[in-house]
């Protein structure tokens, strides 16, 4: 028997803490942000594409076999979330000291 994910599941992205802070910093940056399974043809003809990583935050990907995704340049709006992603893992009210826990 199947049953219905929650609304902001996607196969590809488990919900997790890393997830949750670039959709926020999307949010505070004023920039559209969604998740969704994608098909091949929808990432060839995406105008910017990244990944996702905890210690490392966006990382952009410029070609997909073969094909350059934006003229094979990072997109602005890749730069731009590295940067916000940047910021929010290194406010002093975001940080977690383990000895105090």
């Amino acid at each position: 028997m199947t049953r219905p994910l929650p609304p902001q599941f996607v196969k590809c992205c488990p919900p997790g803490v890393t997830r949750k802070v670039l959709l926020r910093c999307c949010q505070e940056g004023g920039i559209e942000g969604s998740e969704d399974d994608i098909s091949l043809d929808r990432l060839y003809d995406a105008d910017e594409v990244m990944i996702m990583g905890t210690m490392s935050g966006p990382i952009p990907i410029t070609n997909v076999d073969g094909r350059d995704i934006n003229g094979g340049e990072v997109g602005a709006v890749t730069k731009r979330l590295k940067v916000l992603y940047d910021e929010a893992m290194t406010k002093e009210e975001n940080l977690f000291d383990i000895f105090r826990a």
